[in-house]
């Protein structure tokens, strides 16, 4: 009998990361693809500065107006604001028109949105981020905050 021993190379870890990461793009960006756009009409407030003087929960979205993830988080942020039965203040930036503030709170990127209570940061939510992780997120924060 010959005893025949299976030795992994190195070329077979490479294949398969490779394999694993062309299935993650592909299957995020199906994903992607399948979210709807936000709607023209809008429940965000614009703004340009962040001076927020009360002690409620505030949420700023930051956003690029040509990225089409911020618009799918935006399509996401506007349905979580209508379906909620409790009012929830969110602010927009659009950081293409005005970058001042999203170098001053070292955002790192966009879709991101920094929860304030007061003027001071609590939380932040990066990404595209489904709505039902949404909801459950500022539920979370509501109660804790």
């Amino acid at each position: 009998m010959l005893n025949r021993v299976f030795k992994l190379a190195s070329w077979h870890f490479i294949i398969a990361i490779v394999v694993f990461y062309i299935l993650t793009v592909m299957v995020a960006d199906i994903k992607v693809k399948q979210m709807p756009l936000a709607s023209v009409h809008t429940n965000l407030i614009e703004i340009e500065e962040i001076e927020l003087n009360n002690e409620e929960l505030n949420f700023v979205f930051f956003h690029d107006s040509n990225s089409e993830l911020c618009e799918k988080m935006r399509f996401n942020i506007e349905k979580l604001i209508e379906s909620n039965h409790e009012p929830v203040c969110f602010y927009a930036i659009d950081v293409s028109k005005n970058p001042r503030p999203f170098y001053e709170h070292n955002v790192s990127g966009t879709p991101n949105i920094l929860v304030f209570k007061g003027d001071r940061e609590i939380k932040r939510i990066m990404g595209v981020v489904p709505y039902k992780n949404l909801t459950s997120i500022v539920q979370r924060i509501r109660k804790y905050a």
